[in-house]
């Protein structure tokens, strides 16, 4: 192998590997810089701002600095190794064993039909580049036909040109439309005249629609002069439309000139006799380019290879070794750096003094949490979780403490809790709010009793007065005819209680009245029976010491008419009535009340004295 070596600039083989250690070098310097924050409020949390001197007296920031600066360089150098940093050239005299293949790609219109998809070119594309990834050490050509053929890309080992001029290749790159076979045959034919000395392989990949020349004559001369054909058939047997696109934007398929739809149908008979004239083999391409698989496997990869010496192959110099190199050593560099200075020993002896003193401050033990205390903390964690009832019920349990500060800010947070407790409920349950509201004035201004300089709590209380006043206003607003209902029925129930309590002052009176009647008939009657009676045995006496004999006892007789009315008056005396009970009289004088009846004159008796009589009963 000769090598020399050419000057050139720097380029790098794997750029992108630039970019992801300059996006790796910028996060390590942001976390270094949070670090530093994060450390330094740790350290004055810890210690006053004026010890902190004392207690890293032996501290560098300047070496941490460095150390740092030479940690990110050695990362962002190896990231720069892994981009292959390469410079310079060297020419390689490169022997290949393979042999030459063409491939002759049909670009005539009829490859636009669209029954593989995308359609029959594009399918067929693909297929050739997959079947180029197989080969190694075999030298390739491109040769696109239509009404003409044209070699596109010799006869050439450089594998990337090969995949750009197939890229390229399109049906209108050849203006002489049309399918001639023979004209790619033939210049395949040419491209192997000028390579002498190996195997001569055509892959023909076309619909097999041959419109001009004679392919078969073309196909025997090939084969006269050692060329193989190896025929591929694109498209469906069955014929297919071809679809057009127009300046406008507007798609149709293929017409001919009286108007009628074309139709391009794969010729398989035409592509069989080609195949078998040459000593090849015709498959179909399929959809998934399966046809040219076929051909590697059974004919292409079990021919014998020829020796190739094609030409000096120009390579570039790597020189990841370099950043590589630096990368280590700026490594060691910052293991062996130290980060502290040094000092004297009375600054040491300073700094371990101030540090045992913290410590020890540290260490003590703080004073336990009173009960109260923690309602208090767990009031505040819960409103500030939005939990306001569990932060009420804290709160309220924290204003027990005898520390006045601290129930000042139980006053002034409970307040907060029970606003936002009626704000929850204030479309729902506006009552509730109300009172929720009253309750919060009253803890905002228990707060402002406890402390008259407490700002936050005058605020608040102010705005709650406000929003209470708002909220009421639109509640009147709202509901003005339930609250003249409301005052409506309150009059009604004031006026039938005003009237049950007379009823009942009524009906205790006459129940007075009626007692002391009952009480003076009582008396009457007591008087007339014992005057009677009294009567009675002074005449049973005097009819006892006369003799007089008594009335013999007769059979009863019927009475008159006249007769029957005295006994009917007799029987409805007062001497012979029963007396009305207390509760009877009242009844009575309830159902005349409630009736409105006027009271009848007691009837007279034939003794000229009044009847008070009812039913039989004395009332």
């Amino acid at each position: 192998m000769i090598a020399f070596a050419e000057e050139s600039g720097l380029q790098f083989g794997q750029p992108w590997w630039l970019a992801l250690g300059l996006v790796v070098c910028v996060a390590i310097t942001l976390f270094y810089r949070k670090f530093d924050r994060r450390r330094q409020s740790d350290l004055e949390k810890m210690a006053h701002a004026r010890f902190l001197p004392l207690l890293f007296a032996g501290d560098s920031p300047q070496r941490r600095r460095l150390k740092r600066v030479l940690w990110i360089s050695a990362i962002g150098l190896c990231f720069t190794a892994l981009a292959r940093p390469q410079m310079g050239y060297e020419f390689r005299e490169v022997r290949r064993r393979g042999i030459d293949l063409l491939f002759a790609l049909d670009t005539s219109q009829s490859m636009l039909a669209d029954d593989l998809t995308p359609n029959r070119l594009d399918r067929a594309r693909l297929g050739i580049h997959d079947f180029v990834d197989r080969l190694e050490g075999d030298r390739i050509g491109l040769i696109p036909f239509a009404g003409s053929a044209y070699a596109l890309c010799p006869l050439t080992l450089d594998y990337d040109a090969f995949r750009e001029s197939l890229q390229v290749i399109n049906t209108q790159m050849i203006p002489h439309q049309g399918t001639d076979l023979a004209s790619a045959i033939q210049e395949a034919e040419r491209l192997f005249e000028e390579n002498q000395n190996n195997q001569r392989i055509l892959v023909l990949i076309t619909d097999g629609e041959d419109l001009q020349g004679d392919v078969l004559d073309a196909a025997k001369k090939a084969h006269e002069k050692g060329m193989v054909i190896y025929t591929v058939g694109v498209g469906n047997p069955e014929g297919s439309t071809i679809p057009v696109q127009f300046q406008n934007g507007r798609r149709d398929v293929m017409r001919d000139q009286k108007g009628e739809v074309v139709r391009t149908k794969l010729d398989e008979s035409t592509l069989k006799k080609i195949a078998e004239t040459t000593k090849g083999l015709y498959v179909p391409l399929g959809r998934g380019a399966e046809g040219l698989n076929t051909i590697y496997q059974e004919k292409l990869r079990l021919m014998p290879k020829t020796d190739l010496n094609q030409r000096m192959e120009k390579i570039p110099l790597e020189q990841f070794v370099w950043p590589l190199a630096l990368a280590v050593f700026l490594l060691l560099v910052e293991f062996f750096l130290s980060d502290r200075k040094r000092i004297s020993s009375r600054q040491a002896l300073s700094g371990w003094t101030l540090a045992i003193i913290v410590t020890a401050a540290l260490s003590y033990p703080l004073p336990a949490q009173t009960a109260e205390t923690v309602s208090y903390n767990r009031g505040t964690e819960a409103y500030q979780r939005g939990e306001f009832v569990e932060a009420t019920d804290h709160l309220r349990e924290s204003l027990h403490t005898p520390d006045l500060e601290l129930q000042q800010r139980a006053y002034y947070n409970l307040g907060n809790a029970l606003y936002r407790l009626g704000q929850q409920v204030q479309q729902q349950e506006p009552e509730t709010t109300v009172k929720r509201w009253q309750d919060s004035i009253k803890a905002y201004e228990d707060a402002l009793a406890l402390r008259g300089d407490d700002d936050d709590a005058r605020y608040n209380c102010d705005l709650v007065k406000k929003k209470l006043e708002e909220l009421q206003q639109q509640q009147q607003q709202q509901n003005p005819q339930d609250q003249q209902n409301k005052d409506q029925q309150e009059q009604e129930k004031k006026e039938q209680e005003q009237q049950e309590k007379e009823k009942q002052e009524q009906e205790q009176k006459d129940s007075q009245e009626q007692s002391g009647e009952e009480q003076k008939q009582e008396s009457k009657e007591g008087k007339e029976e014992d005057a009677k009676e009294q009567g009675k045995e002074e005449n049973g006496e005097t009819q006892e010491e006369k003799g007089e004999p008594k009335e013999s006892q007769e059979a009863p007789q019927e009475p008159s008419e006249n007769e029957g009315k005295e006994q009917g008056q007799q029987e409805a005396s007062p001497a012979q009535a029963r007396e009305m009970t207390a509760e009877e009289a009242k009844q009575l004088l309830e159902s005349l009340r409630h009736e409105e009846r006027r009271v009848i004159p007691f009837p007279q008796r034939r003794d000229g004295k009044s009847d008070n009589t009812t039913k039989g009963k004395t009332w």
